[in-house]
């Protein structure tokens, strides 16, 4: 086999293991935004309830939507990441 061979071979082997983790965040991904939507739901229900609202409860309100944007942050940078490699791929 020629260096340029071997280079190949490696390199294939390389990006297939590079399409192993882009097809795993694009999995991620797509539960990270099926449990964003899932909390969004779950927000607007509960604001939407009937009846008072005791800090305890507007606590965990709070906490929801802490968690939706941070998950919402998250999947963002994921597919900007995404993005990013779509423009290093020919």
């Amino acid at each position: 086999m020629s260096a340029i061979s071997n280079f190949a071979d490696a390199q294939a082997a390389f990006n297939a293991r590079l399409d192993g983790a882009i097809v795993g965040l694009q999995t991620a991904l797509a539960g990270l935004t099926g449990d964003i939507a899932r909390l969004n739901a779950l927000i607007v229900e509960l604001q939407g309830s009937v009846g008072q609202i005791t800090p305890s409860d507007q606590l965990l309100l709070d906490n929801l939507q802490s968690q939706a944007e941070a998950l919402t942050v998250r999947a963002e940078a994921v597919s900007a990441a995404l993005a990013s490699l779509d423009l290093l791929t020919p």
